[in-house]
């Protein structure tokens, strides 16, 4: 057998039924290798980039391994960032890369090339990756392939790669007599090592002793996909927090769900989270996104417990301001295994006085999401109101996939999401650019299933030629164009910091944009419509989503929209732009005023500018 098609065959008996990528000369036949086979099939990006962001989204769709094929040099770098986006949010994808032929590699020769396009990508990928390795003997390639499958779902799941020179690709093999991984209890993660039976019981204990408690759920639930958890959160009876990635995770109208929360979030969430006396984390890695610059502002009378497979996440925190009273390194799965037979044992769980100050809060603060002015005026579309309205139009068990910036921020703290639909983003390397390629890999993950594409006018030039692709597999993709004529959460960071001195980050400042978007879209065979204020945006919607075909909504978003509420830097999370009265404040705060001046060296730098 050709060593390419073992390749692809074992891409077939994963279950994997499409790949992306860009053909070049060094992946030649492994592409030829897809196209010979009835059971699998590869879609031609148009960028490297968003092959690998396509195999992301597709990931995130099935729970099922993403994979890319590109060349060598240029097109196996142009995969970074997709990678990024998947190794740091935790996605199972496997990046095959084309090589040079074995005998035009420089090895350990003092030279920069050898090989025409070749690259070391191995040691360009080893840091995002959880195993990278080039196939220089044909009958490894078993071996590796196990391993890389093994690796991208082991533990903490993340991106894999492997490298395949040319002449390595085009060998003749006898599968029955290849070497394979054999897996034993050695090789697995063993992220558990330092969790005890007790862990769990010491957690019911502190439920126990609670008065304020609140759960915070975040991405670790969809890597990999995890249910049955609703139901043992009820029994709980906890007020829930959710992290963006995890915004999805209960719907919008359960009695239990209070928002989103951090430097962007809800100021409800926010005041829940600060006046809580203990915060279970589970599946969140508690960035800095959502407990604000000063770590040791966060949740600051609350005991912390932080469930997380990996323990990194859970110490990473020691001698920065942060104390985790109770970790526990375990995954969802097994943590909530073990937890359901012992919610019987939780005896104080009506916090009826808990959640009478939290409905209380939420009548009295301000609901400011759309900022210091409503902008409902004739001349723009309010970024609020539209999501809202979206929330209605939107189909049952509709995937979302949103980009970066501020139409991330929109969407993520004004969707009213449902019981069944599901939202996806790069929550954690976010680049621009990134929803419409994820969204492309989505729908075919899902028989080309109604998808929604939330993105930028930034975001969209980045990855503007894969409306083609769009188009030519008539994807009933709804792109939702949020165009505000610039990088508006840019604008937003410069009037904070550096006195409002725009440099490119609007068209006045440097950054270009196109003249005519419908003859631009219309160019790729997309159908465009253009939406210029809130006066008919439920008719606009309703024949967005009563079309099967591939539509841009092109929605002309105040270029002058503030993100609110919103942290600045040196003020702890109860304290968002634009500021309430500091006497109001401390009146609906619990807990005293948070003051820095007998806190650490690291609290003290963590309150500076720019941290």
């Amino acid at each position: 057998m050709k060593l390419s098609d073992y390749v692809i065959n074992f891409l077939i008996e994963k279950g994997v039924d499409y790949v992306f990528g860009m053909s070049g000369g060094a992946a030649v036949h492994l592409f030829d290798s897809v196209d010979k086979s009835e059971f699998i099939n590869i879609i031609s990006m148009t960028h490297e980039q968003c092959a690998s962001m396509a195999a992301d989204g597709y990931a995130r769709s099935t729970g099922k391994i993403g994979v890319s094929i590109v060349t060598s040099g240029p097109g196996a770098t142009n995969l970074l960032t997709g990678v990024c986006c998947s190794y740091y949010d935790s996605i199972p994808v496997m990046m095959i890369t084309g090589q040079v032929a074995t005998h035009r590699l420089k090895r350990d020769r003092k030279v920069r090339q050898l090989g025409f396009q070749e690259t070391d990508i191995v040691e360009i990928f080893k840091p995002i990756t959880k195993y990278t390795a080039q196939i220089i003997d044909p009958f490894s390639i078993k071996y590796h392939l196990e391993k890389a499958y093994f690796e991208a779902f082991n533990g903490r799941p993340g991106p894999v790669l492997l490298d395949i020179p040319d002449d390595i690709q085009r060998c003749e093999i006898e599968p029955n007599n290849l070497r394979g991984f054999i897996v034993d209890n050695n090789q697995f993660e063993n992220f558990q090592k330092n969790y005890k039976e007790s862990n769990t019981d010491d957690l019911i204990k502190k439920i126990n002793l609670a008065k304020r408690p609140v759960v915070i759920l975040g991405g670790g639930f969809k890597t990999p996909k995890f249910s049955g958890y609703k139901e043992i959160l009820e029994k709980m009876n906890i007020p829930i927090l959710l992290t963006w990635a995890g915004v999805d995770l209960i719907e919008f109208d359960h009695e239990l769900r209070i928002g989103t929360f951090g430097v962007y979030g809800s100021r409800l969430g926010n005041f829940v989270v600060q006046n809580a006396d203990l915060v279970i984390a589970l599946g969140t890695r508690l960035s800095q996104n959502l407990t604000g610059g000063i770590l040791a502002s966060f949740a600051r009378d609350a005991e912390i417990v932080m469930v997380d497979i990996d323990i990194n996440e859970i110490s990473k925190f020691e001698g920065y301001g942060i104390k985790i009273k109770l970790g526990i390194p375990m995954s969802l799965f097994s943590f909530f295994d073990e937890i359901k037979n012992k919610v019987k044992n939780i005896v104080n769980n009506d916090f009826d006085s808990w959640k009478e100050i939290i409905k209380e809060w939420k009548v009295v603060l301000p609901n400011d999401f759309s900022g210091e002015d409503s902008f409902l005026d004739d001349l723009s579309v309010d970024a609020y109101h539209f999501i809202r309205t979206l929330s209605v139009k939107t189909r049952d068990f509709e995937e979302i996939y949103v980009d970066t910036g501020g139409n991330l921020t929109w969407t993520c703290n004004g969707l009213r999401i449902k019981s069944n639909q599901k939202l996806n983003s790069a929550w954690n390397n976010t680049p621009m650019g990134y929803s419409l390629p994820a969204a492309i890999g989505a729908s075919f993950a899902s028989i080309k299933k109604q998808i929604t594409c939330i993105i930028g006018d930034g975001g969209l030039l980045i990855c503007l030629s894969e409306l083609a692709t769009l188009a030519r597999h008539k994807l009933p993709i709804k792109v939702i164009l949020f165009n505000n004529h610039g990088h508006g959460i840019q604008k937003q960071t410069l009037q904070t910091w550096l006195d409002g001195k725009f440099v490119c980050v609007d068209e006045e400042s440097g950054l270009s944009f196109p003249k005519d978007y419908e003859k631009l879209v219309g160019a790729f065979g997309i159908k465009y419509i253009r939406i210029d204020n809130n006066t008919n945006l439920d008719k606009v919607l309703s024949e967005v989503y009563n079309n099967e075909d591939p539509i841009l909504l092109d929605v002309q978003i105040n270029p002058n929209q503030k993100l609110f509420p919103v942290l600045k830097f040196g003020n702890p999370l109860e304290m968002q732009m634009p500021f309430l009265d500091e006497i109001i404040t401390n009146e609906l705060m619990i807990i005293p005023k948070f003051s820095n001046s007998n806190d650490s060296k690291i609290t003290n730098l963590q309150s500076k500018e720019g941290w």
